[in-house]
């Protein structure tokens, strides 16, 4: 299929269905873009929790006015992920502001940083990033600066009550010219691989492209005879999820991470409560005995202001199941596959909103650099951009499971099994060159292709996980007196700066905005 795209119809009303409307819109406003779905039914509990691009996407390229969208959705900004206990190693954050924790490679004497962070600083509740100390101390990224204005701290992201932000997007698809349809589609008319028209139970409709944003239901995608399902194999492929009250004075600014016997646990606060999570492998533990671990779970992390028996019977509980992978190619034909509908990881890191999101934009640009023209090179270029994300995002989440120990058996198989070249070829780079990331590489290993996740990202997960380097542990490096000085200063200020100027979340919202 080739032509000009003049109308979209986006299928699925969830967060990332309205944000690939809004991006189409925003870049293509000529283009007609409707979405269709059911839109009385309730907006899912998951996908709560980002990283750092959201801000770009939200307020950058989507213009999406930053106190408008604070006063209608509430966020709490997330600074880490906080890992307070996976497999049993002592606790630690992966930062937004992971750049700010390693020189560049061509900085004067860089490798005494790298020697010091690696022998010293990579665990140390010493020396924090400001991201480290906003959670550490429980602040916000807001702040009062020498002027007395407010200000924020900019490398930080955002967990959302999803009802909060689904009903601020659809106010804003109406505002911006996105016709919403409430109707719900029951029948999909294919030719071959080409969508000729979606139906409901009382109408018919057709578009030049069709987005299929249905999640993990795939109304579209799963009548497409050339869809080829890429299968990353992960275990874990069940969630168990409830939430909690707790007071804007307990909120935690991080995804709080920690692992069970048979998976890990989530926690993330939102404005209105704390949710919580199980992820676990149902081929290794059935669902009575996962429940019962995570009722122990929510019962240590529950708060004076939550009911007493939270998680009651299966019935109670919201259960979710998933597979890991994603389609090889998102747009085929004239339908285009994102969210959930196309591919899923798992929720360790929170990649799904954030990465769909940034997927929606790419799209709508690709489609506006090419004059709305669809043809295969297009097509082409946005599914090689797809397949970067998820292959970053899958090799990212295995260094979790790459360096795990824990005496069970999930546990021994995912710290034993094969993931990807690629991640055995970053793992042998830290243990020839340290944190050099920026040695000289061949296109064939596929490192240069590393989207989202950067190798810098890869190490500052490695080495708390206990991962080593033989190039450091077998040569002699003298870190001088002069540098240990100066970094113990620079990571006082930054504890000094969070403590007497960053206001806490209830302060900001209580105190503050509704000042």
């Amino acid at each position: 299929m080739s032509g000009t795209i003049d109308d979209v119809l986006v299928v699925g009303g969830g967060d990332v269905g309205l944000l690939t409307a809004l991006g189409i819109r925003k870049q293509l406003p000529t283009v007609d873009v409707r979405v269709v779905d059911d839109f009385g039914t309730e907006v899912p509990q998951v996908g709560k929790s980002t990283y750092l691009d959201i801000q770009n996407i939200l307020h950058g390229q989507l213009e999406i006015e930053e106190p408008e969208f604070i006063d209608e959705v509430k966020p709490i900004w997330k600074a880490t992920v906080f890992f307070r206990d996976w497999c049993d190693t002592d606790a630690f954050h992966y930062p937004f502001d992971v750049s700010d924790t390693f020189k560049q490679p061509d900085t004067r004497n860089s490798s005494e940083h790298f020697v010091y962070y690696y022998d010293n600083l990579y665990d140390s509740e010493d020396h924090q990033t400001r991201c480290e100390q906003i959670v550490s101390q429980g602040k916000s990224p807001w702040y009062h600066d020498q002027n007395g204005d407010l200000s924020k701290y900019n490398k930080c992201a955002y967990h959302l009550n999803t009802a909060r932000f689904n009903g601020y997007l659809r106010k804003l698809c109406r505002q911006r010219g996105v016709e919403l349809v409430d109707d719900e589609i029951t029948d999909v008319e294919t030719t071959g691989s080409h969508v000729d028209a979606v139906h409901s139970a009382s109408d018919s409709y057709d578009a030049d492209l069709f987005v299929d944003a249905t999640g993990f239901n795939r109304i579209l995608r799963r009548e497409q005879e050339a869809a080829e399902f890429r299968d990353f194999e992960f275990p874990l492929d069940a969630a168990f999820n409830v939430r909690i009250d707790r007071s804007l004075d307990d909120v935690i600014p991080a995804t709080v991470v920690e692992t069970g016997d048979f998976g890990w646990f989530w926690h993330i606060d939102t404005y209105d409560n704390r949710d919580l999570g199980y992820v676990f492998a149902s081929e290794y533990v059935d669902d009575e005995a996962a429940l019962e671990e995570f009722r122990e779970y929510v019962e240590a992390v529950s708060t004076a202001d939550a009911d007493p028996n939270p998680v009651g019977d299966l019935e109670d509980v919201d259960r979710y199941e998933f597979t890991s992978g994603y389609y090889e190619r998102a747009w085929v034909d004239n339908c285009l596959a994102i969210g959930n509908a196309e591919g899923f990881v798992e929720p360790l890191q929170s990649t799904a909103l954030t990465a769909n999101a940034s997927l929606a934009m790419q799209f709508a640009n690709l489609l506006s650099a090419h004059g709305r023209i669809a043809d295969d090179d297009v097509r082409l270029a946005y599914n090689r951009a797809v397949e970067r994300t998820w292959e970053s995002i899958y090799d990212f989440i295995a260094v979790h499971y790459k360096y795990s120990y824990a005496d069970t058996d999930l546990w021994r198989e995912m710290a034993t099994r094969e993931y990807s070249p690629r991640l055995d070829r970053i793992a042998e780079e830290f243990d020839r060159f340290g944190y050099d990331w920026q040695v000289e590489r061949a296109n064939e290993d596929g490192l240069q292709e590393l989207s989202i996740f950067t190798v810098p990202d890869f190490y500052a997960m490695m080495r708390p996980l206990g991962a080593s380097s033989v190039f450091y542990d077998t040569n002699d490096f003298r870190v001088s007196n002069e540098l240990v000085r100066e970094l113990e200063q620079y990571y006082r200020r930054i504890r000094t700066q969070v403590h007497s100027q960053h206001l806490t979340v209830s302060e900001l919202y209580q105190d503050v905005l509704n000042g």
